[in-house]
């Protein structure tokens, strides 16, 4: 088959979280309720499977029908951040490749492992999987719900967060960590989210404009 990723900026992956979000959940209340939204909103079915990880090093993945998402049961059961993670990076699937699983005919693990490891080739891969990387913090993380959350904090202790005319770089390490809990996603998510919204140069003479 001819595999080819569409062309898209972050901020282009963006507008499908918006859209999906404003359709389905427009309080943006937190966390965002990604397994409702699957299952209810989408009418997606969540499968765990054992030792997905553990055999294919795969979190999870799209069935070829779009109508399922599989998830390696061992994260479904003990790791809830990356659970949803996953499940959000499937959606994003979901719905910026529709056209691409079209062509999909895989029905198994094995089918789908040999088909992601030989048919489709690296770069389209990189962008395959990019998209939905980029789909499931934007998803997970809003930038309105992330930046009135690091403003909260900012103003809740001014002496420590301010160095100079500046704001710490120890802040947004400790925002990453503190926050993480609020968005039930890893420290990691919001420490990216943070930089992709470009929120260190944003904020950078916020307490001068105070």
């Amino acid at each position: 088959m001819n595999f080819k990723a569409p062309y898209l900026t972050f901020n282009d992956v963006g507008k499908y979280a918006d859209d999906l979000l404003k359709k389905y959940h427009p309080s943006l209340k937190l966390p965002i309720p990604i397994e409702p939204i699957i299952e209810f909103d989408l009418n997606l079915q969540i499968v765990p499977i054992p030792n997905l990880w553990k055999i294919f090093r795969q979190s999870g993945y799209l069935s070829a029908d779009r109508t399922r998402i599989f998830i390696d049961e061992y994260q479904y059961d003990n790791y809830v951040e990356k659970y949803r993670f996953t499940l959000a990076h499937e959606v994003g699937h979901y719905l910026i490749h529709e056209s691409l699983y079209e062509g999909f005919s895989f029905n198994s693990v094995q089918e789908y492992i040999e088909f992601y490891q030989n048919d489709i080739p690296q770069k389209d891969l990189y962008w395959f999987e990019t998209h939905g990387e980029w789909f499931a913090e934007q998803l997970l993380v809003p930038e309105s719900c992330l930046e009135s959350h690091c403003i909260d904090l900012l103003e809740s202790d001014r002496r420590q967060f301010f160095d100079g005319d500046c704001i710490t770089h120890q802040f947004w390490s400790y925002a990453s960590n503190v926050l993480a809990e609020s968005f039930e996603v890893s420290p990691q998510v919001v420490e990216i989210r943070i930089r992709h919204a470009g929120f260190i140069e944003k904020f950078r003479d916020y307490y001068l404009r105070k």
